[in-house]
Order: structure tokens, then C-alpha cells, then sequence
């Protein structure tokens, strides 16, 4: 059956930290350990999938030498050490 109503980012990332406190106790069992460690890889899975959608959702104003904003596609961290020519073509929010 598939979930109608999918987790939000961060309470997936609060039951990833739960599991993570669970297994670094040492109080689980070796076969809970697995399991909640498989438990734990499908979340890393699920979240990571969920930030590259909002990844691929981003987009950057950026204000061009004549002080009009336009957009432009989300380019990570290589796009952010990528400095303009132009100062005044810089300002990037």
C-alpha cells in the first residue's frame, strides 16, 4: 500500500536521529540493530530523494547591472564560488 500522505522532511529527519540514538545506546539486540539500521538507510534514501526535488524546485534572484531582478536556475555550491566580472552583477540574495 503506498503512503497517501508522505512524511515532511523533518520528521523524517527526527525519526532518523531517534534511530541513530537508538542503536549508538548499545541497548538493542543484534537483530534490532539491523533492523533499525535498515530502517535507518531507507530514511537517508527517502531524504536525500526529497532534497534533491527541492533542489531541482530552487531558483535564485539575482540583480543584473541595471538593478532588475531576474531568476535563474539553482547551481549548488559550484554555482555560489562562481564570481561575476561585474561587481554589480554580484548581488545575489
Amino acid at each position: 500500500m503506498a503512503d497517501s500522505n508522505p512524511k515532511k522532511f523533518e520528521d523524517e529527519m527526527a525519526d532518523l536521529e531517534a534511530i541513530v540514538t537508538k542503536i549508538d545506546s548499545g541497548e538493542l539486540s543484534l537483530e534490532e540493530s539491523i533492523a533499525a539500521f535498515e530502517r535507518g538507510v531507507a530514511l537517508v534514501r527517502s531524504l536525500n530523494q526529497k532534497l534533491d526535488e527541492i533542489e531541482r524546485r530552487v531558483e535564485v534572484l539575482i540583480r543584473d547591472s541595471r538593478g532588475e531582478l531576474k531568476r535563474s536556475p539553482y547551481q549548488g555550491e559550484l554555482g555560489s564560488s562562481a564570481k561575476s566580472e561585474d561587481p554589480e552583477e554580484d548581488d545575489t540574495f
